[in-house]
């Protein structure tokens, strides 16, 4: 089974490096593909992945979208992956070695499986505060995730959730009028094409750069507010990067 992993990136010079040596070191024996779509980067995203790209295990594409924002980006990569599967990653997070192989085998294992997602851990919380977060924040994640699986809403977070690609053709890809939750959105549609499913060893860990940057109740409040704009009100979601 070949996998494409799609990473959508704006200005991630301090991480992305990080993120692509983990998917280097994934034990995998089926086809890997990596996709990188440049949003409008102004830093040296591109210089280091394609530096990267020279020694990767894993063929490396990568491709740039003129429109702003994470919905776009995913979108471009998305549609450039040729992977029976297509991963969404994100640039700020690490994938553990069995990241692939796991995805693999459950979609093999599942034909009627449309969409797979699991946990994101959140690591280097900052301050003596983050030690409290670093506990707290999978308690409350795991809450979320677990209450919405009862009601029928899927608490998908970008980085680690996985999609046929034949399935994501079906739906018309993701909402690009989103400019947040775009990945909670396409999830929603997926259900109607098959079955979502959670695993919860299907786990990935990303930046808390955003919690560190803007607080935890103020990211925490966005996400909230924004889940209910986007799958309640029908109503477009605002950036997250307009809080800085």
């Amino acid at each position: 089974m070949k996998i494409s992993v799609a990473i959508p990136a704006y200005n991630e010079e301090a991480y992305i490096a990080a993120c692509l040596d983990s998917l280097a070191r994934q034990d995998f024996s089926g086809e890997l593909e990596i996709v990188v779509c440049l949003n409008a980067c102004c830093d040296k995203t591109e210089e280091i992945v394609r530096q990267w790209a020279q020694q990767s295990p894993w063929p490396v594409k990568v491709v740039h979208e003129r429109h702003k924002g994470v919905a776009w980006a995913r979108q471009r990569a998305f549609h450039e992956a040729t992977g029976v599967v297509i991963a969404s990653a994100d640039a700020d997070t690490i994938y553990p070695p069995y990241w692939a192989n796991h995805l693999a085998r459950a979609f093999a294992e599942d034909a009627q499986l449309i969409a797979l997602y699991g946990p994101v851990r959140l690591r280097d919380f900052d301050g003596w505060r983050g030690v409290f977060w670093q506990v707290f924040h999978p308690i409350l994640n795991d809450a979320i995730t677990h209450i919405g699986r009862w009601v029928g809403w899927h608490n998908v977070i970008g980085s680690n959730f996985a999609v046929r690609r034949d399935g994501f053709l079906a739906v018309g890809g993701f909402n690009t009028d989103l400019k947040a939750l775009e990945d909670n959105e396409i999830v929603r549609r997926l259900r109607h094409v098959g079955r979502v499913r959670y695993d919860a060893h299907l786990v990935a860990y990303a930046s808390a750069r955003r919690y560190n940057r803007l607080g935890f109740r103020r990211t925490i409040v966005f996400y909230m507010r924004n889940a209910i704009r986007a799958l309640v009100l029908k109503q477009e979601t605002e950036d997250l990067e307009d809080l800085s």
